[in-house]
């Protein structure tokens, strides 16, 4: 850009009519995933009993729902769903929906309504660069992320966009006149990227003063969803001691059972958790729209996700078991209770008499999913414990669990097994050895936000040592985060000091394409290559080596496509048109890569 530029920028700011912009300074781990600045990680300070408020779909005004009736599509073609609204992330809730652009960027992004711009943002990780429009003719907004730029269809607003990041080191948010850029419906706004967290896709969100739309009912999908909610899993805490993990089986389409067809007996304040998922059109495993818990058709508890108050999205540890809940392998595990209470008491039950209840899920649109329970009453025996403890040790005192002060929530505890036969679900892939014992860890109504400490006593973990989990769902061993000796875990599974003598991989991407962009939307000058990184243990340690034909040579490390990203002017083809690219990668236990060899042709 250069002088031109310098000479512009006076004017590109008169035309935007700025009222104020907020420079975002970078700030780490806690930031990333799609969060805006009123949906975040939980806070140690927010009250975790919240007074329940209204439905903020109940009361929408004409003008709200004449923009929802005639909502356009957010982008030049109707792509399938690969994320749906508040799916639990690890550290907050995705409030709008994803589409997906088939790994590539350009995709044209298109504006839903009548309105104009309302701010423009970037940032490293979460939302990348993006941009709010708000309705000419209501309080509706809607929020397109992850962009590319706004060149092709903006450039006075994509000249401004990189003012702001030469400004600001990258970081911004920034409010706009609303005269300054008054769009039509249907109109090209922006290139579809993947700028921020994840791989190129269209992340959508639809805003109210007090909260977010679930923009599936609105949006006019010409797709036909017939798959009913899959249930996978219930678990059982109840205040006898009973304590359960049930796998479901499946009957029918939208019909379940429990193993056996078995009934529970079970005493005083039951707690029920569903692990779940539905599988849209994009065949994708993706949040519920509504899941709830009936007796006698009368409602003990109902959860929809047709919209969320912003309060609601903070306090997710509320609506999701956050240690058995998963985006990959995606398995949503959702609290079927009251914050406060359990889902039923049968203190209000006579002992020995059978209280049927019915579990239902369903998707947005309208398939239903059941799974009926019969439960015998029991009699309590002792008393609930009432604080909520944080410290909890294995029975030889091997393990010590300690778990985040502030968002610890039950009173409940953990469970150590220790395995003396390796099972063959927990088989260790080659490469990775054993040196404890296995220890498989549950939890009885209790969870937890956020990194508990994990102590191995009389572990030295050596450089190729660390801790590893084991997840049943994804059934994969993979490495804690450590600080120092401590492993630190968000997850409930089996724990193992595991020896990492396994060789990381470089490969070509054979399940995803290998261009970023759509043709005709190529980085100028630049011919890209993408080669996928693999590793069975501990992790890629960043450092890859680079050998074009011999010398070394850069690359990008994409940590969102596990990918080294390679890119050649092409001027080169003037000087060859073959060329020997070799790369070696070391993983976190210094074990190297054998050689990989690419031919490069220009």
């Amino acid at each position: 850009m250069g002088k031109n530029f310098l000479k512009l920028f006076p004017r590109i700011l008169l035309r935007s009519g700025l009222l104020f912009f907020l420079l975002l300074l970078a700030s780490g781990e806690g930031q990333a995933g799609e969060t805006g600045s009123k949906i975040s990680a939980v806070s140690p300070n927010l009250k975790t009993n919240p007074v329940i408020q209204k439905n903020i779909w109940d009361d929408l005004t004409p003008e709200v729902l004449a923009d929802l009736g005639n909502l356009g599509f957010p982008m030049e073609m109707e792509t399938p769903i690969s994320g749906s609204y508040a799916e639990y992330r690890v550290h907050h809730l995705h409030m709008g929906c994803d589409f997906k652009t088939f790994h590539t960027n350009g995709i044209a992004a298109i504006t839903p309504f009548q309105g104009y711009v309302e701010s423009i943002g970037q940032s490293t990780k979460g939302y990348g660069s993006n941009i709010i429009l708000r309705s000419s003719g209501s309080n509706l907004k809607a929020k397109f992320a992850h962009l590319l730029d706004f060149k092709g269809f903006r450039k006075d607003l994509d000249l401004l966009r990189e003012a702001l990041a030469l400004l600001s080191g990258g970081e911004f948010q920034v409010k706009l006149s609303p005269g300054a850029y008054l769009l039509p419906k249907g109109e090209n706004i922006a290139r579809l990227g993947e700028s921020g967290t994840g791989v190129s896709h269209l992340h959508f969100e639809l805003h109210l003063p007090n909260g977010t739309l679930n923009p599936l009912p609105y949006l006019p999908l010409r797709g036909k969803d017939r798959y009913s909610p899959e249930l996978l899993l219930l678990y059982v805490d109840s205040e006898d001691g009973i304590q359960a993990r049930l796998p479901l089986e499946k009957k029918g389409e939208g019909k379940f059972v429990l193993p056996g067809n078995q009934k529970l007996t079970l005493a005083g304040g039951v707690r029920f958790r569903l692990g779940a998922y539905d599988q849209m059109t994009s065949r994708n495993k993706n949040n519920l729209f509504f899941a709830g818990i009936y007796k006698d058709e009368a409602p003990l508890y109902e959860r929809s996700f047709r919209g969320m108050s912003y309060e609601e999205a903070r306090i997710h540890h509320d609506i999701f078991d956050s240690n058995r809940s998963s985006l990959n392998p995606p398995v949503y595990v959702y609290n079927l209770f009251p914050a406060k209470g359990p889902s039923i008491d049968l203190r209000n039950f006579e002992t020995g008499s059978t209280v049927k209840l019915t579990l239902k899920a369903s998707d947005h649109a309208g398939n239903h999913s059941i799974l009926p329970l019969e439960i015998e009453v029991g009699t309590v025996n002792g008393k609930r414990p009432s604080i909520t403890k944080t410290e909890f040790t294995s029975a030889d005192g091997v393990l010590k669990i300690k778990t985040p002060a502030k968002t610890t929530y039950g009173q409940g505890s953990l469970h150590f097994k220790k395995i003396e036969k390796l099972e063959e679900d927990l088989k260790l892939p080659e490469g990775l050895k054993s040196k404890t014992s296995i220890y498989e860890l549950e939890s009885s109504d209790l969870s937890w936000v956020g990194e508990a400490e994990l102590t191995w006593r009389g572990a030295a973990l050596g450089k190729k040592d660390g801790i590893y989990i084991y997840d049943k769902a994804s059934k994969k061993w993979s490495a804690l985060k450590q600080k120092g000796q401590l492993g630190l875990l968000t997850k409930l599974g089996a724990l193992a000091i595991l020896t990492d003598d396994a060789k990381p991989a470089v490969n070509y991407p054979y399940l995803i394409t290998r261009h970023r962009r759509i043709k005709g939307q190529e980085e100028e000058g630049v011919e890209e290559r993408l080669y996928s990184v693999s590793d069975t243990g501990s992790g890629y340690a960043g450092g890859a080596e680079v050998l074009l034909e011999g010398e070394v040579y850069p690359s990008e490390f994409d940590a969102d496509r596990k990918m080294l990203i390679i890119k050649f002017p092409k001027t080169f083809s003037a000087w060859k048109k073959y060329m020997l690219l070799q790369i070696r990668i070391k993983d976190r236990a210094g074990n190297s890569s054998d050689w990989f060899t690419d031919l490069v042709r220009f």
